[in-house]
């Protein structure tokens, strides 16, 4: 197998903007790809140069798990003597973990790709998955370790979310190679395709040797400053190393000659640790008490402006000092020792304090108590010798930056690409969306337009007009379900197993269906360890993790029903990468707009949350108990008979998919009450009209049923009375067994 990088498609003649991206503003768009698009060209021109400039250390041929242990162990020896510790003020070990909080709020961000629906299904993508569901969290269990570090920063008086917010460059919350060194992992998440292997590397230096072995010597500092420390003291190294020194193996067991690329993805997250390290005990970021008062001078400048126009100092006004940079406030803050104001070593007697910035003064409120407590510190160690600084510069920036596209000229260019497709070619592109970014926005257009005439459908045809939604409650929704459960009990037929007819009356297609791939698809875009602190991405990621089989591939949904249509042909077990599966398999339009959701999750969030309930809570005590049944009794196809059972227990309406479904939508809805009652009755229409879909394909009339065809434009009823992929196993499994 080639070692080249299988590099994205980012369009032809596409415009750029004018303005490179900057650390900050690259990190900060990637955490939001949904709405960014137009920056992934040169998110991965940067994680090329980063990966091209690594430096690969030469260990000997070893079999793959010695050499995975040689790899380590570089890399442990070069941390074995980290430079000593110099003196620092109080303020320094608080300003590392605000530092280290771009790459902490985004723990795991690196594995989002592993586990796509499109590269999942193997050794590699279960064991990626299993690490993924560790960092992640879940909601009846546990918080994510983005949380754990939520919690650090708050607990330090940081909130996480102004790590992320828009700010002038003064008053940045984190240096630009903070940002840098966060970079990598976040962009390795977003091209499977092209970095899987490195990814392995990169994942097999941060569980191991990771995430930061500075913090960690910094604990019993910050701990005395009573921070939350459960990031570093709930860190599961033990099963993160085994799992991430498993993907690795198994990776290179599949294929030896990915060995460069993994080990360059090691040495990348090796070498960006490194660097930042330096730059942390460098002259990045203040270490000193003076260094911190500086800063705080600079951040505050623009501002003081016009409120210092009658004070000097030395002859030169404030006014004018604030305007001149560094040596400028430099100047100023020698002026303030000299100017009576500051009593080195007694901060209770220095009028600044007591004063100026206190409820009689005319500064009050303007420091913060952070602020106040650099100043005291500052006013301390003026006592003291200095403290001496080595003179060494700034670590520089090493990352490439390029410029983003033109989102309107990339927009067009998506319609014209992938508008005149034929389906399959659309449903190809859409799975392997990390290879042809400009598909996700083709994706929403398209997603946008069906939901519009499903919408227009449920408000203006009197066959689905005659069933509005309820008014919103959490009642009214949990009262759906237990209606929906007693329907598929009622629609039982009342025969022994071995007379029921064909399982779920399923139709005879020549082909299975594309979904036997693809279960679970549309929830795959709630791996987003950013957004883990939401209830309903917990949720529905829980159950995303549960359909990939937890980790363990024998439990895969997809690997299963793969199994169960195997005699249609060996194209079925072909990977969602390949085009002959697509090709092979049948599909239909709800299959696009399916894996079109999951490209936009955000976006799309209530109408994901509506039709993931409705398909988890399908056939559950109904026609998945009397498929299961039946294949036992008519046929010799235990995987099929596999797949019914494990959806009729898996989905169950008590402690299983459908009630964390349940779960996902009252906490959306709790929190989309807290913020914005008004929208209360909106978000929640947009939830049921694809909630009443799913029940009109499972349960509707023969009437609702013709409306919604001749709304959508096509036979909505591949979905109905259950998935099609289950649909698929029945009609395979009758077709070999006639």
């Amino acid at each position: 197998m080639s070692t080249e990088i299988n590099a994205p498609h980012f369009g032809d003649g596409i415009r750029h903007l004018p303005d490179r991206c900057s650390p900050r503003d690259l990190y900060c768009r990637l955490l939001d790809p949904e709405e960014n698009v137009h920056y992934f060209e040169p998110a991965f021109q940067f994680a090329g140069a980063a990966l091209e400039s690594a430096t690969v250390p030469a260990l000997a041929a070893a079999a793959p798990l010695d050499y995975v242990d040689s790899l380590i162990q570089w890399a442990a020896d070069e941390l074995a003597n980290p430079p000593a510790l110099e003196a620092h003020s109080a303020s320094w070990p608080p300003r590392i973990a605000r530092e280290f909080a771009p790459v902490g709020l985004a723990d795991g961000a690196w594995l989002h790709g592993l586990v796509r629906a499109n590269v999942v299904e193997n050794e590699v993508g279960m064991a990626a998955i299993k690490q993924l569901m560790i960092r992640f969290g879940d909601p009846g269990s546990g918080e994510s370790y983005a949380q754990r570090y939520g919690a650090l920063l708050r607990s330090l008086g940081v909130p996480p979310a102004g790590i992320s917010r828009w700010e002038l460059e003064d008053a940045s919350p984190c240096a630009e190679i903070s940002y840098e060194h966060a970079l990598l992992g976040l962009v390795l998440g977003l091209f499977p395709g092209s970095f899987r292997s490195e990814t392995i590397g990169f994942n097999l230096w941060m569980a191991v040797l990771g995430p930061c072995p500075l913090l960690a010597r910094l604990a019993d500092e910050l701990r005395s400053q009573k921070a939350n420390l459960q990031y570093l003291d709930m860190y599961e190294h033990e099963a993160l190393r085994d799992s991430a020194i498993e993907a690795a193996v198994r990776l290179l067991a599949e294929d030896d000659g990915e060995r460069a690329r993994m080990a360059r993805g090691f040495a990348a997250a090796h070498g960006s640790y490194g660097m930042w390290e330096e730059a942390m005990l460098g002259r990045n970021v203040p270490m000193i008490p003076r260094e911190f008062v500086l800063e705080m001078i600079k951040r505050k400048a623009h501002f003081a402006l016009g409120h210092h126009t009658r004070i000097s100092f030395g002859g030169t006004r404030a006014e004018d000092l604030f305007r001149g940079g560094e040596t400028g406030h430099a100047e100023m803050l020698d002026h303030l020792v000299e100017s009576g104001l500051i009593y080195p070593g007694s901060p209770d007697d220095s009028p600044f304090l007591y004063h100026s910035i206190s409820f009689e003064g005319p500064m009050f409120d303007v420091f913060t108590a952070a602020e106040q407590r650099e100043l005291r510190e500052w006013v301390v160690s003026l006592k003291s010798e200095p403290v001496a600084r080595q003179e060494k510069p700034p670590v520089a920036l090493r990352g490439e930056y390029g410029y983003p596209q033109d989102p309107k000229d990339l927009q067009g260019y998506a319609m014209a690409r992938f508008g005149p497709l034929p389906i399959q070619e659309q449903l190809y592109y859409g799975s392997n969306a990390d290879l042809y970014p400009a598909v996700r926005l083709f994706a929403r257009t398209m997603l946008d337009a069906f939901l519009l005439k499903l919408g227009a459908a449920f408000k203006n045809d009197p066959r689905l007009a005659a069933s509005p939604p309820p008014k919103w409650s959490e009642r009214a929704i949990a009262e759906l379900v237990v209606e929906r459960h007693d329907k598929n009990i009622r629609s039982r037929p009342q025969a022994p197993p071995e007379k029921i007819p064909t399982p779920m009356n399923a139709p005879k297609p020549e082909q299975p269906s594309i979904a036997i791939a693809f279960d679970g698809v549309w929830l795959q875009g709630f791996a987003d360890v950013h957004r883990s602190d939401r209830e309903e991405y917990g949720w529905l990621f829980r159950i995303y993790a549960s359909e990939q089989g937890d980790g363990i591939m024998d439990w895969n949904h997809n690997r299963i029903m793969r199994n169960a249509v195997s005699q249609a042909g060996p194209e079925a077990m072909l990977p969602a990468t390949d085009r002959r599966l697509y090709e092979f398999c049948q599909v239909n339009p709800m299959n696009l707009m399916l894996v079109a959701a999951s490209l936009n999750t955000r976006h799309s969030l209530p109408e994901l949350l509506g039709c993931n309930l409705g398909i988890e809570a399908t056939g559950v005590g109904g026609g998945y108990l009397d498929s299961w049944r039946g294949f036992v009794a008519k046929t010799d196809n235990h995987w099929a008979a596999l797949s019914f059972r494990l959806h009729n227990s898996i989905d169950n309406y008590v402690t299983g998919h459908t009630k964390w479904s349940l779960s996902a939508i009252q906490a959306f809805m709790a929190r989309v009450q807290e913020s914005a009652p008004a929208a209360v009755e909106t978000q929640w229409q947009r939830i049921w009209r694809v909630w009443r879909l799913q029940e009109i394909l499972e349960h509707g009339t023969t009437d609702e049923r013709q409306a919604l065809k001749e709304a959508l434009g096509f036979d909505a009823a591949s979905l109905a009375p259950i998935p099609a992929a289950l649909a698929a196993i029945n009609a395979t499994s009758e077709v070999a067994t006639a």
